[in-house]
């Protein structure tokens, strides 16, 4: 099968403001409060977005940010937390923050392996591979496995090339030869019911893949557990390994983004079939007691059930943040067409990511909403080989 895609992006003015808008810098020094000494690596953090930088040897840092006003965070180990507040920062200004720590006696105990926390480095080492969006796989891209294909060691992705099918993932290989091989799914800290019994098996809301319902463009990062320290928190459901998908959530950036993409497929080559003539002189050398069978029709079944397939992907995203508040809004649609008459997924997608702390950081607020219309259309198996095998003096 020969693919050709094309994909744009349209990026409008008020999507790539943000990348040229004015800066402004942060700059300052952090010392211990006891004697004024520099403090060094400890770690500055614009609260609210994704800024930050490491203080060099002589406590000094750096930061550029956009105009605003932030607080700023300094976090060592040893030393208890200071924050600064009503740092403004105006268009190609320079504002100052220096911080005081107090030295903090820290206990260290023994590490809890969670899947959600802190590991040992020990266990990092090839049981998780994450994958941000920057390293995600381009061109056209139906289901959130494709983002991943051929990008983590000890992960197969197999696509079987029908729009809205079942991607086969396997972490380290098949573990079992009766029940299934598909790895758990957890969307945004929501486990997905997969499997046997589950959506993919049912044919739930996402259809025959569980990940349908999700736009690949709202995909933010992808991170694979591949061993039993990495699974431990999700039991039985994580035999075959977890899949971690983090959406977008639209703090750091700030704007309106518009990305489309066209693209067609059509078969390459295929088998020489004969025709009727070919045919019924076959018949007549090798088969001559079948020759009164033969109809007089002159089909290519192969034609009737294939054609050259269009596709076309459209998502519109609107982010914004300000220090601990963060959105985003997006709507997705997908129309994609296989090179099998009567395959076809449609797809509408939303999304809303908001997270805010209110009452002087006592409460956060976080909302994960997601909405899918997905239309799932297909073929059984084997039409092909059929169509192949069919006699071209068949009548339609």
């Amino acid at each position: 099968m020969l693919r050709t895609a094309f994909r744009g992006v349209v990026a409008t003015l008020l999507a790539a403001a943000p990348a040229l808008a004015q800066t402004g810098t942060v700059s300052g020094r952090v010392t211990t409060a006891d004697g004024g000494q520099p403090v060094a690596r400890a770690q500055i953090s614009v609260m609210g977005t994704s800024v930050g930088a490491i203080t060099r040897e002589d406590g000094r840092y750096t930061l550029v940010v956009r105009p605003g006003r932030y607080t700023l965070r300094a976090l060592r180990l040893g030393f208890a937390a200071d924050s600064v507040t009503g740092v403004t920062v105006t268009a190609g200004g320079t504002a100052t923050a220096d911080f005081q720590l107090k030295a903090s006696a820290v206990s260290l105990g023994g590490v809890v392996v969670v899947g959600y926390g802190t590991q040992e480095a020990r266990n990092l080492t090839g049981s998780i591979k994450t994958v941000t969006d920057s390293g995600f796989n381009t061109g056209r891209i139906v289901s959130p496995e494709q983002l991943i294909q051929a990008k983590v060691p000890g992960v197969q992705v197999v696509d079987n090339n029908e729009p809205g099918g079942g991607i086969a993932i396997r972490i380290r290989g098949g573990t079992s030869v009766t029940s299934s091989n598909q790895p758990l799914f957890v969307v945004d800290n929501l486990p997905l019911p997969t499997g046997d019994g589950g959506l993919q098996a049912s044919g739930g809301v996402g259809g025959r893949n569980p990940l349908n319902f999700l736009n690949p463009e709202d995909i933010e990062s992808i991170t694979v557990l591949k061993d039993a320290a990495a699974t431990a928190i999700y039991g039985s459901r994580g035999a075959n390994g977890v899949v971690v998908i983090t959406t977008k959530s639209g703090a750091g950036t700030s704007g309106l983004a518009v990305t489309t993409s066209v693209s067609s497929s059509q078969v390459a080559g295929g088998p020489d079939l004969l025709n009727a003539s070919q045919y019924t002189a076959a018949v007549a050398k090798y088969a001559p007691g079948n020759a009164a069978k033969i109809g007089t029709a002159n089909t290519n079944w192969r034609d009737l059930v294939q054609r050259s397939a269009f596709g076309q992907d459209h998502s519109l995203a609107l982010s914004g943040s300000r220090q601990d508040m963060a959105y985003r809004l997006s709507l997705g649609y997908l129309d994609q067409q296989g090179v099998v008459r009567g395959t076809d997924v449609q797809r509408l997608t939303s999304a809303l990511n908001y997270s805010d702390k209110l009452l002087n950081s006592r409460l956060a607020v976080q909302a994960n909403v997601k909405g899918s219309r997905t239309q799932d259309l297909f073929t059984p198996g084997g039409v092909l080989g059929n169509a192949t095998s069919f006699a071209p003096t068949l009548p339609t």
